[in-house]
Parts: C-alpha cells; sequence; structure tokens
C-alpha cells in the first residue's frame, strides 16, 4: 500500500511554486535582497515611446506610493515629499523606496486605515506588484541588514496594525504568513456587532470595507491623545459569518487595461459567444451607473477608471480624503492630527518648492493619489518568463482547447489613438475578458457591487500569476491547484471547463499549471 501511494504521489500534478522573489526558509518566508526593484516603465511601442513628461511623473509617483504616512503635519519626520535617506550597515546613502520605510514622510495618514502607505500592499515581486510579505522590523533591517531582522511576514500581522505605538488587536484571519485580507461586512451591524434589520425585519446588506486598524495610541502624535476609537468587533463577525476578504493585486499594467475600449471588450465577448454557450459559459459586463459604460477595476470590476481606483484607495485604504472622496471614513477629531486641512490630499498651490508642493514646479503639483494613477498609468504589465519550455507551450495551448480562455482573453488591444501615445494601439496580454461571470456557491460571497451579485466576480487578470503568493478574491489558498478547482461548485460557469481540466492527463495537468506559473 505504501509504495503504491508512494508512486501515485510522485506522478502527481503540483503547483511548481512562486516563480523568483522569494525563497523558503525555516522561518517561514525570506526575501532574497533589502531592495525591491521599482516597477518596470511602460517599454517603447516601435518608435514611439513614453514621453520625458510621462516618465517623470511616472518617477515622481514612485516617491510618493513609497510615502510612509503620518497624522499630521508636525509628526511627519522628514519634509513632505523629500525623498527618504537612510545608512544601511554598509555606509551607502540610498534613495528610497529601498523597502519598507521606517521614516514618515507624508501627513495625510486616517484615523481608521488598513495600510499607511501604497507600497504596504503591493510590493510581491516588485513595488506595485500584489500582497506579500516584509520584515516586520524595518530598522533593524536597514541598520544590519537581513541578518538582523526578523523573516518576512503578513505585514497585517504586526508592523502595520503596530507602527509607533498603534494599540491594534489583531483579528484571527490575519495570519503571520497568511494573506494581506481586506475585510467587508456582508450585512450592516450596530456598534455591539449585532445585525442591524429593516422595518420588515429583514437584514440590511452592506458590502462596504471595514477599516482594520485605528491611529489610538500613536507615540509620534502629541495632538491626538485622546483618541479612543475602537476596532470593529471583527472575531463576532467571523463567527456570524458576516466577512468577506479581498486581497491585493498587482497595479503593474493597469493603465494598458484602462486604456482597452468598450468596443474591444465586447467584441473579443462576441467572438466566443457559441463556445462559451456550448460550456455553460454567460459573462457579462459590470456598468457604471451614470454613464452606462464598463466597469473593469476591482474584484467585482466595480471601479470605472484607474483615477477612481486611486482615489477610492487612498481614502478607503489609507483613510487619506482627497478631491474625488472628499469626506474622511472617520470625523472624529480626538483622532485626525492637529489641524489637519479637509480634504487632506489635493492639488498644491504653494507659492514656492519648501516643502515640494510648489504650482509652478510640475511634478510637484498633482495630489498624492493623482501622481499615484499615473504611476499605475505608465507601469508596463507584468511580463512573462523567458525561453517556456515545452511543457510551459503545452500548457499554453490546453489552456485554450479546454475553455480557460473563454473567461480568460489572452490578449485585448487599447484604443488606436490617445493622448499618450505609448499607451495607444498596444496589446494587453492581460489573460482577462473583464467580465462578470458567476462562479457559484462555493466562492460567492454575498456581496453586491455596482451590478456585480453575490455570486459574481471579474475574470481575474492572469498575467502577474506566477509570481503570486495567494490566489482568489479571499486568499484562501497559496496553491494554483486548489485554486482551479476551487472555481468548481453549485452553478459555477467554470463547472464544465473543471470538468475538462480534472479530465487531462497528469502530464497535461502539470503543463497548464507550469504555463500559469510562466504568466
Amino acid at each position: 500500500m505504501f509504495a503504491q501511494e508512494f508512486v501515485q504521489e510522485a506522478f502527481a500534478q503540483r503547483d511548481p511554486g512562486v516563480r523568483g522573489g522569494i525563497q523558503s526558509t525555516a522561518g517561514g518566508l525570506q526575501a532574497q535582497g533589502i531592495r525591491i526593484p521599482q516597477p518596470p516603465v511602460i517599454s517603447p511601442n516601435g518608435d514611439v515611446g513614453i514621453s520625458d513628461n510621462e516618465k517623470r511623473s511616472f518617477q515622481e509617483g514612485i516617491l510618493r506610493a513609497g510615502q510612509l504616512e503620518s497624522t499630521c503635519d508636525e509628526c511627519a519626520m522628514v519634509t513632505e515629499g523629500t525623498p527618504v535617506f537612510r545608512n544601511p550597515r554598509n555606509g551607502l546613502r540610498e534613495l528610497d523606496p529601498t523597502f519598507p520605510q521606517f521614516t514618515t514622510n507624508s501627513n495625510g495618514l486616517g484615523a481608521r486605515h488598513n495600510a499607511d502607505q501604497c507600497f504596504g500592499c503591493h510590493f510581491q515581486p516588485t513595488l506595485g506588484g500584489s500582497g506579500g510579505f516584509l520584515v516586520p522590523n524595518p530598522m533593524d533591517l536597514a541598520r544590519f541588514g537581513p541578518a538582523g531582522a526578523r523573516p518576512p511576514e503578513n505585514p497585517q500581522f504586526d508592523l502595520i496594525p503596530h507602527r509607533f505605538g498603534r494599540r491594534n488587536i489583531v483579528p484571527s484571519f490575519q495570519q503571520q504568513y497568511g494573506p494581506m485580507r481586506e475585510v467587508r461586512f456582508i450585512y450592516k451591524v450596530d456598534a455591539n456587532g449585532d445585525f442591524l434589520r429593516d422595518s420588515k425585519g429583514a437584514l440590511i446588506p452592506d458590502g462596504g470595507v471595514h477599516q482594520l486598524w485605528t491611529v489610538r495610541g500613536m507615540s509620534n502624535d502629541t495632538t491626538i491623545p485622546n483618541c479612543s476609537l475602537a476596532q470593529p468587533n471583527f472575531e463576532k463577525q467571523v463567527q456570524q459569518n458576516n466577512v468577506a476578504f479581498r486581497i491585493p493585486l498587482q497595479m503593474t499594467g493597469l493603465g494598458l487595461i484602462d486604456s482597452i475600449q468598450d468596443r474591444e471588450i465586447l467584441a473579443r465577448h462576441a467572438a466566443t459567444q457559441s463556445q462559451r454557450a456550448a460550456l455553460g459559459i454567460a459573462g457579462r459586463p459590470n456598468r457604471s451607473g451614470n454613464d452606462g459604460t464598463i466597469t473593469r477595476f476591482g474584484w467585482k470590476a466595480q471601479n470605472k477608471s484607474l483615477t477612481m481606483f486611486a482615489g477610492e484607495a487612498y481614502n478607503v485604504e489609507m483613510g487619506i480624503s482627497n478631491e474625488l472622496f472628499p469626506t474622511a471614513t472617520e470625523e472624529d477629531p480626538n483622532c485626525n492630527g492637529s489641524g489637519k486641512p479637509a480634504p487632506n490630499d489635493v492639488t498644491r498651490m504653494d507659492s514656492d518648492d519648501k516643502e515640494n508642493q510648489s504650482f509652478y514646479n510640475p511634478v510637484h503639483i498633482l495630489a498624492d493619489w493623482m501622481q499615484f494613477s499615473l504611476l499605475m498609468r505608465f507601469t508596463d504589465g507584468p511580463q512573462p518568463a523567458p525561453n517556456p519550455s515545452q511543457s510551459v507551450l503545452r500548457g499554453k495551448q490546453l489552456f485554450s482547447d479546454i475553455g480557460c480562455a473563454l473567461c480568460h482573453t489572452p490578449t485585448m488591444q487599447t484604443a488606436p489613438a490617445m493622448n499618450s501615445a505609448v499607451l495607444q494601439n498596444r496589446p494587453v496580454n492581460l489573460y482577462s475578458d473583464l467580465m462578470l461571470h458567476d462562479m457559484g456557491a462555493g466562492l460567492a460571497d454575498g456581496v453586491s457591487q455596482g451590478q456585480a451579485g453575490p455570486r459574481e466576480f471579474r475574470s481575474t487578470p492572469l498575467w502577474g500569476v506566477g509570481q503570486r503568493l495567494f490566489f482568489l478574491h479571499d486568499g484562501r489558498t497559496g496553491d494554483l491547484l486548489e485554486a482551479i478547482r476551487a472555481h468548481r461548485s453549485d452553478g459555477s460557469e467554470a463547472n464544465a471547463v473543471v470538468k475538462a481540466f480534472n479530465d487531462l492527463q497528469v502530464a497535461d495537468k502539470q503543463a497548464i499549471l507550469n504555463f500559469l506559473r510562466s504568466l
């Protein structure tokens, strides 16, 4: 019996694991170096490349997204917008965003938040990537190198909730070596965590983000000594099955997705109608309630544009109010720092550049959230592994043959004419149709967003999947094989395709896994 089990295990298909970027250690996962590479700017398209102004805005966006946020002007350790320098053990002065930062150089952190800098959730395997693991003591990393730092872990487990003395209780779903999870409540609850009901006694849908952390206890802000904000009772909501999780995906390549016309999305969808019908695959766009155009960002394609995505992320994830979301998510004056303006992050109108906010300096005029959107706009998409093996090439063909590509469309094209020449008429190898699909009872999260129902999700773009640590909207697995099988459940549009995958020979299943890890 043992010999038979050994043979079956030895020849079973398996996820080959994350392609580069991390390595296994006894303490979890260890970064291969202190410096995380910057995201690549979009490469030239024939003879047309990114302009000098666009590249300068892209580089400024990296600095803004790397800023570590404080709660007030007086609390920032460095003048806002100033590049942070530090002295590692070798004595060299390195310009951040060498990562992770430990010195605050911005001042918009909200009283409630999920993160205190953009790259706190987007750094695997490069700045702008998906969620991953960071050292929980970055100052020791800077002073002593990897040997002086604790092994990298989920930054929501210790680093972010406790930075600068913040007194947050870490909920059970933020595990030391687990995924970074944002929390939405399925139904509304009162201050005690009990369900609210309408006049007919029915539960009231919620679906909104409930920030994990508060600034209570921050040691570097003497203006909020009376902050007593309490975190939601997350454990009670877990017990009541009232939580829906989201994990961060990469920001790279989003400018290309933003540049795809609706007519392109619809044409690609229409071209596969008969093939999809034979497999029970429908799919439909999520649409803006204002102009009826296709929305495409977020797990349920709920956000219309990259600009909307950026402004919402600043306000919802970091609590930073801005021109697009001018109302703070938490307005308690005892917890918002001294003299913090509202909205906090807006177009810069200063008459000089003393604080890098001059109206006369082109790269310093835009608000942080807008500069962040330009970083995303001009960041190239994730690149596949070079020199694919025969197994990878075989897997690419099988991926199409069994129907995976009917939802995960390999390529679309950006608009033929755009203001940014580097974005126009370019192939976008996103592996998504940007449509909503019913994923069945097994993946249903009970949350509706825009026109997307509780069981519907956008086909996740698969470019970059080879270097992600966790999969599916809630990060329930780090194994691609498990992620594929989770697509099959009662009512899922993917059932026939997953069955076709399960019916393949072991070598063919392995080829598809190898192909996915090459993306």
